[in-house]
């Protein structure tokens, strides 16, 4: 049954202090040295027959445990239950270190404390500006990204360019208006990673400069919000300076602000929200005797490296501990691993948000989007935790950095390939509970 629509929306500044370490790239030779452009969250509050709220966050992602305390703060702040709530991440690799990634950067635990705070206090600030308002969707042809997965000469797989490969070539986009006619909130979910910018300087990336824009076009009261796609083997393209990010930020602007104008906005709107806990099945650990030449071999890259700096030494050291650990594994004899996996889908009329944890491959949105029973489906990756590459079962007989090497920075062993089909049924499942 549809109810009139009361929304609310509000932003806040999220930038670390100068001197914290970056995430997201292995071997940086020092911490962030100055502040390019400022990270924020946005957080938009719908409510009709039920209410949800939506955060987005120019981060490399959230860990599950953040992102409980963030809900149950909010919860007991505005009455939302905590499972509506949906945060998701930017994944800039131009922020700074969260619990998500090991060593790729160390936390400061001060910061984290305010950012779980500010979080808290964004969600109450976008349930208490809530007023009456118009809900429309819609979807534009729009790109910034080029499918990374690559076969090299020696043909193994390799992070490059593969002009041939499947990308998410859209933007989707939900428009909120004021019964006023003012733009309330532009929330737009595309598929590509925030990796155009590699250097010390903190960055939004290229949807910091997209975000920004949009409020420019749209002027004061109205939030523009970023929900990163399925962009696990997707990287934004061309790569490398601040013009570029910009130009990117201008294109998918372009295409938000053309998506949100022609968009059908209707002030009576139907929302639902519903997830499910996974236990997906990791592989077991190798042979002792695999493990301990493993943690050798480790070591000796470390001692072997002619080139030491911040961030290699904290990669060798983060190495060596997961590889320590999957030693112990061995030795314990563990079999049967499971890693928790939370699949949350938000409906708003027509149109269903899924929510997947961590670096998902664009396929799976593709599929979500194919066999799910409503007009528009967007999948918004790095959702409620970053746990790490989820890749399509394909993928693991094809190898690459994202099957082999990244696990390392984000938990234990892999997890099976049976996984792509349990999180997209699940997916679909809670579309057609909630349609």
């Amino acid at each position: 049954m549809c109810a009139q629509l009361l929304a609310g929306a509000a932003k806040v500044v999220i930038t670390p202090p100068v001197g914290l370490d970056l995430c997201g790239f292995g071997g940086r030779p020092g911490p962030s040295n100055s502040v390019h452009d400022d990270l924020c969250a946005g957080a938009l509050y719908l409510q009709s027959d039920e209410a949800v709220l939506i955060i987005t966050c120019d981060l490399i992602g959230l860990d599950r445990e953040t992102v409980r305390e963030v809900r149950a703060g909010i919860e007991a702040q505005t009455g939302i239950p905590a499972g509506h709530v949906m945060i998701g991440c930017s994944h800039t690799h131009s922020g700074p270190a969260t619990p998500c990634i090991a060593s790729l950067g160390k936390v400061d635990p001060d910061y984290l404390a305010v950012l779980k705070r500010n979080l808290v206090g964004l969600g109450r600030m976008a349930f208490d500006g809530r007023q009456p308002c118009a809900l429309g969707t819609l979807r534009e042809p729009v790109s910034v990204a080029v499918n990374r997965r690559e076969i090299g000469r020696d043909g193994n797989m390799r992070i490059g360019r593969n002009e041939r490969g499947t990308t998410a070539p859209w933007v989707d986009v939900v428009a909120v208006d004021t019964m006023a006619g003012q733009p309330l909130a532009r929330y737009f979910v595309h598929a590509a990673h925030a990796v155009t910018l590699s250097g010390l300087d903190i960055s939004a990336d290229w949807p910091g400069y997209a975000q920004r824009l949009v409020e420019r076009i749209y002027g004061d009261g109205c939030v523009a919000m970023f929900g990163q796609g399925c962009c696990g083997n997707i990287n934004s393209e061309p790569r490398g300076t601040f013009e570029i990010a910009e130009a990117q930020g201008r294109v998918m602007a372009g295409a938000v602000v053309k998506a949100a104008e022609y968009a059908a906005k209707e002030p009576e709107v139907t929302i639902g929200c519903a997830s499910e806990d996974l236990a997906l099945p990791c592989f077991d650990p190798p042979s002792v005797a695999e493990a301990r030449a493993q943690v050798e071999a480790i070591k000796q890259v470390a001692a072997n490296r002619a080139e030491h700096n911040h961030g290699l030494d904290m990669m060798d050291a983060g190495d060596l501990a997961w590889a320590e650990r999957i030693l112990a594994l061995a030795e314990a004899g563990a079999t049967n691993l499971t890693r928790a996996y939370e699949v949350q889908a938000i409906r708003l009329n027509d149109f269903l948000l899924v929510g997947l944890p961590g670096e998902v491959f664009v396929e799976y949105a593709l599929q979500i989007d194919a066999g799910a029973p409503y007009a528009e489906t967007a999948t918004m990756a790095y959702a409620n935790d970053n746990p790490g590459y989820v890749p399509t079962a394909a993928a693991y007989v094809e190898g690459g950095y994202e099957v082999t090497h990244a696990v390392r920075f984000y938990g234990d062993t892999m997890w099976r390939p049976e996984s792509e089909r349990l999180i997209v049924e699940a997916a679909l499942r809670l579309g057609r509970g909630l349609r």
